[in-house]
This record gives structure tokens, sequence and C-alpha cells, in this order.
């Protein structure tokens, strides 16, 4: 059963706000996840979603890839992001007193990221590379293979790297289109579990992401289907349990701007 300081609201242009209220700590931990992943991504751009959450770590119009992980690792805090089969996830562990600057950031990053041509280049060798890796690791190839034998053709049997082929083929308008048509209030879900006020959290995320204009959800068959289905409301319930689990996890800070994060 779930905690009854766990609160849920829904801002006017779809965004969910999903928190725990943890009075006892002294920090907070915050996700804006959105959903889309590799089972999202038409064949000619399979591994789009974790290029993307790659890409937005090297830059904003207002903060640079090295101004991004200073703002909050500079306060004693942590930044980071991973991709999933059915959901993209960025988020920032630090003291309760810094949750606006962490929300500042994360929002930055997911709504106003330069996409620079250059970056995409660069970040391309980087992905390629990290797809050689993990092809080159055979306990973690068999998850694809099993997956692949699981869910033969269905797109949850895809790699959520994708192929070095088809990330090397993305440019910007690829990813800005993807981004157009999935990162929308509507697909995001803001989750927060610490010392952080459901209504502060509230007014952080109207104030950040709420001037984003709404988008009917079923604007692609497909993405109409899932909403009648519920998918939105069970990426939300996803991410109230994670967002939790996200308070004890331990990963490195992506101190390099050309980190690849690991699998």
């Amino acid at each position: 059963m779930y905690s009854e300081a766990i609160e849920m609201t829904t801002l006017p242009n779809g965004v969910r706000v999903v928190s725990e209220t943890v009075g006892h700590v002294q920090s907070v931990s915050i996700g804006l996840w959105v959903d889309a992943g590799s089972v999202d991504e038409p064949a000619p751009v399979r591994g789009i979603s974790h290029f993307i959450e790659h890409m937005l770590f090297k830059g904003t119009e207002k903060r640079s890839a090295q101004q991004i992980a200073e703002e909050i690792e500079s306060r004693g805090g942590s930044l980071n992001a991973f991709t999933d089969k059915e959901c993209t996830c960025f988020y920032a562990k630090a003291l309760a007193e810094d949750a606006g600057v962490a929300m500042d950031v994360l929002s930055d990053m997911v709504l106003d990221s330069r996409l620079d041509p250059d970056d995409l280049a660069l970040e391309q060798n980087v992905v390629i590379e990290e797809i050689k890796r993990h092809e080159d690791t055979p306990d973690e190839t068999i998850h694809d293979i099993f997956a692949q034998t699981l869910w033969t053709r269905h797109p949850l049997g895809r790699p959520v790297l994708g192929t070095a082929k088809t990330v090397s083929e993305l440019d910007q308008g690829a990813v800005r289109g993807y981004m157009g048509g999935h990162y929308t209030p509507d697909r995001m879900v803001l989750a927060a579990a610490g010392n952080v006020p459901h209504g502060d959290l509230v007014d952080l995320a109207s104030r950040m992401l709420g001037a984003r204009a709404p988008q009917v959800c079923g604007r692609r068959e497909r993405a109409a289907q899932r909403c009648a289905q519920g998918r939105p409301e069970r990426l939300a319930q996803r991410a109230r349990v994670l967002q939790q689990a996200l308070r004890h996890r331990k990963r490195p800070a992506r101190r390099d701007p050309g980190w690849a994060p690991r699998r």
C-alpha cells in the first residue's frame, strides 16, 4: 500500500506532478519522466530516445554542458538520466533547499535544449562507442537476445541503444521532430520524494513546465490508443514507485560532457 504522503496533481496542460513528502530527511530526489522510449521509435530512427537523453546534457539556450553539471554538483547534488523501453527519465538529487534549482535545471534541459549540430555529431560517436561496448559485453547482450526472442516483431524486442547505423544517420531535424511528437506535457510526469511539500512542487512545476502549450495525447492514432488504455496513468504510477527508489540509488556523476551512462 502506498503512503498517504503521496499526492498527485495534474496541471492544466497535462503534466502530472507526483510526490511523497518525507519530512525527516533534508534532501529531495526529483525526476522528470517522459513517456518516450525505444518502443515508440520508428525503424529508421531506432535508438533516438536514448540519443536524445545524451543530447539534453549538451547545453541549453542559457546553460552550457559544464554549467548544467556544475549548477547541481556545486551544491552537493547529482544529476543523471536513463532511457528504458517505455520511458526516459532525467533526475536530480539535492538538498531540500535546492529543489527549485534542480527543477530549473531539469526543465531547462528538457524544454530548451540547443541540440547543436556540432554537439550532435560528437555525441553520435559517443553513443556508437557505447553500442560497441554493449555488444562486446555478453552479460548485457544476453538481455537483448532474450527480449528479441520473447518479443519477436514487437517494439519491446528492440534494443534501447538502437544500432550504429540508425544512430549515425540521425540529424537535427529527426531529433526535433521526435521531441515535438513525444516531449509534450501530456506525456510528462514530474515525480519527487523527499522534504518538499506537494504544494511547493506543484508551484515549481506550474512556473517551469506549465507554460508549455497542452497537446492532445491522441495526435497520432497509436498515441490515442495508448491513452485509451491508460498508459499515462501507468507511467505516473511507475514514476511514483521508482522515484522513491532513486533516493537510495547510487550512480556515477555525469562530470564529463561526453560521459556515457552505464547499462
